[in-house]
């Protein structure tokens, strides 16, 4: 019985360690990337997708300004017979102010 005691606490902080898809890292490309799917989804009406945040967030470089661009493939509507594959390009800035980027372009590229 102790042994459960003991064991289900570290239980739940290895659980809450997990993070989400771009990654528990916290790093500037996961949090950019999780920008950038919040963009995604604004812009898909409740649509299905599939897009990977780790690549998306990989994919992080420099852009003009001291911007970062990050661009990753998207299928919308996986599976459907409306199924469209596209590339999301999504452009953000880091401030000082806040720990989140602003998405300061966003665009599905054919």
């Amino acid at each position: 019985m102790r042994n459960w005691l003991v064991m289900a606490p570290a239980a739940l902080v290895l659980a809450a360690c997990g993070g989400d898809e771009a990654g528990a890292g916290g790093s500037r490309g996961d949090l950019a990337a999780q920008a950038c799917k919040v963009a995604t989804e604004s812009r898909l009406d409740g649509k299905l997708y599939d897009m990977d945040l780790k690549a998306l967030a990989a994919s992080m470089r420099d852009a003009p300004n001291g911007e970062k661009f990050l661009t990753a493939p998207i299928t919308i509507e996986p599976g459907l017979t409306s199924e469209v594959k596209q590339v999301v390009e999504c452009t953000v800035r880091f401030t000082d102010a806040k720990p989140q980027p602003d998405v300061v372009g966003f665009v599905f590229n054919w």
